[in-house]
């Protein structure tokens, strides 16, 4: 399958990826060279550009026929072709990827060891790279193969400055994953959620439903020496400080520190930030 390479220099600024408006109901982002349109969340205010730079935009689903290579910070991503829909891999999960490589790098320094992570749903790979760039060994569950294909893809990309890192790769159901995981007493430093619906689960995914039992069992993975929880959600219009209750709930009485936000799509000067979801982030 050919590659088109939109990948830039490392000393590139902002990486490969720009929002260049949003509104209407629709984002507007530069990918390497090319432009593209794609639908994005509350999105009801009026567009800063005309509309003829929005006309001249590809359909990102439909345009993008063979996967390009697009840069964030020290890590290369696949997107469109076969599992590379740019909502699979999030840009506005950037700034989560650079706290959870920073925290396993600590974890390492502190501990003289590999943070143990765990990645459910762990989707193309974002998190999970950015953990293993931590120093950290990782097991990968996804239920989807397309997803899991593409995040070893993923992963080949940056085998340079991944170089041995221990990455596991698993096709499973990630929640049915974690309560055996509970189940044989199997621990983790630190477990990254990032729930969608499963298409290969009987019933899929539902936040109010699984949620709050989902943070549970995580809470349950974790080690003697945890590193923390973090659980992003771009599914649905999920409030921060609902997630950070959820979490609070579990972890409080372990002492450690929280925070939550929106997940934002964020460009240059002017620019709306363009919501996402939601995350929170328990680290002891």
């Amino acid at each position: 399958m050919a590659v088109m390479d939109e990948t830039q220099p490392t000393d590139a600024p902002n990486d490969n990826y720009e929002l260049l408006d949003s509104g209407g109901g629709r984002v507007l982002e530069k990918w390497g060279r090319a432009v593209f349109a794609r639908p994005g969340q509350q999105i009801w205010w009026r567009r800063k550009l005309p509309g003829g730079e929005w006309k001249k935009a590809l359909d990102l689903k439909r345009d993008l026929k063979q996967p390009r290579k697009v840069r964030f910070g020290q890590l290369v991503f696949l997107i469109g072709g076969s599992g590379g829909s740019p909502r699979a891999l999030g840009p506005e999960l950037h700034d989560s990827w650079d706290r959870v490589t920073a925290m396993c790098a600590a974890f390492s320094t502190k501990m003289r060891r590999p943070a143990r992570v765990l990645h459910l749903f762990g989707g193309v790979g974002g998190h999970t790279l950015a953990a293993a760039l931590g120093g950290a060994s990782v097991a990968h569950v996804e239920a989807h193969q397309e997803s899991l294909s593409r995040a070893r893809e993923n992963a080949t990309l940056n085998a340079t400055a991944l170089a041995s890192r221990d990455i596991r790769w698993v096709l499973d159901d990630p929640m049915k994953f974690a309560q055996r995981e509970k189940a044989q007493n199997a621990r983790h430093d630190l477990v990254i959620v990032d729930p969608h619906s499963s298409r290969e689960a009987k019933h899929g995914f539902e936040p109010e439903r699984d949620l709050a039992s989902l943070i549970a069992t995580a809470s349950g993975l974790l080690s003697d020496t945890p590193l923390g929880l973090v659980v992003v959600c771009r599914q649905g219009n999920l409030s921060p400080t609902t997630l950070q209750n959820l979490m609070k709930h579990e972890l409080s009485i372990f002492g450690g520190t929280f925070a939550c936000g929106e997940l934002l799509l964020r460009g240059g000067e002017g620019v709306p930030p363009a919501p996402c979801g939601a995350f929170a982030q328990w680290q002891k």
